[in-house]
């Protein structure tokens, strides 16, 4: 006869190795510490840099780019769209600040677009070595869903690299840096490196609640906003404040 203690305790044991197994999966790529939340609500998020580039590779800084909203590509359903963000969202822009921090990385800035909402952020000059994550905190303030769409989800797609070792463009290849981004034809892009196409995002979910669907929207529309490569392209290098570029070597 089995002792039901004991197969208790096995099956926790059973649990927690998968929460385990789980918890590290999500975190094997460069993605969001917290990943989805409710409209309205504002967080301290991270972006979690779950490895180095390879064995005996340090990941020395990194550049994080939001969609700006102004030039966005917009789908809805999985399909590209017409629309502009304010169709789905009442307070787009400037909704992402970096929180400091020079727990690893001793040098970091946001980047702002020309009217001064912050479209992304960088770090450098640390290292973080195979083996290890580092977090890179920031505040994401409360979105809001337009009421009167459709819209029960809008994710927001981010582009993010993590360099081992500054290069051109013309150097990007497997071992010297990973490219989170989406593939939208940019110079980020990162076909054939780890993490092609595989971009961190941020889902922000309807309240059913306090900001209801129209019936007529039946279950709704899940909308998202990806950076354009025209975007990525002038926003994804790491820059100093007095205009000096670090990454990418020119």
């Amino acid at each position: 006869m089995i002792n039901k203690k004991f197969k208790l305790s096995t099956q926790a044991a059973v649990a927690v190795a998968l929460l385990v197994g789980v918890s590290q999966s999500a975190f094997s790529h460069t993605r969001l510490d917290i990943p989805t939340v409710v409209e309205g609500v504002r967080v301290t998020n991270n972006v979690v840099i779950g490895h180095s580039c390879g064995e005996g590779k340090n990941t020395i800084a990194s550049t994080v780019v939001f969609p700006d909203g102004a030039d966005s590509i917009i789908k809805v359903n999985g399909a590209p769209s017409n629309d502009t963000i304010d169709t789905y969202v009442s307070n787009y822009g400037n909704l992402f600040q970096k929180i400091l921090d020079h727990s690893v990385y001793e040098s970091e800035d946001e980047k702002k677009d020309a009217n001064g909402n912050v479209v992304g952020f960088w770090v450098k000059d640390g290292k973080m070595p195979e083996g290890y994550t580092v977090y890179l905190p920031f505040r994401a303030s409360a979105m809001f869903i337009e009421p009167t769409s459709c819209a029960r989800s809008v994710k927001v797609v981010l582009g993010i690299a993590d360099i081992c070792k500054v290069t051109p463009i013309s150097g990007f290849v497997d071992g010297v840096l990973e490219t989170w981004t989406p593939a939208v034809g940019s110079n980020y892009d990162g076909v054939g490196l780890g993490g092609y196409n595989s971009p961190a995002t941020y889902t922000v979910t309807r309240d059913a609640t306090n900001n209801p669907l129209d019936a007529a929207c039946g279950d709704g529309v899940d909308v998202e906003i990806i950076p354009s490569a025209a975007q990525l392209n002038r926003d994804m290098p790491i820059k100093s404040s007095k205009g000096k570029q670090y990454w990418p070597k020119h």
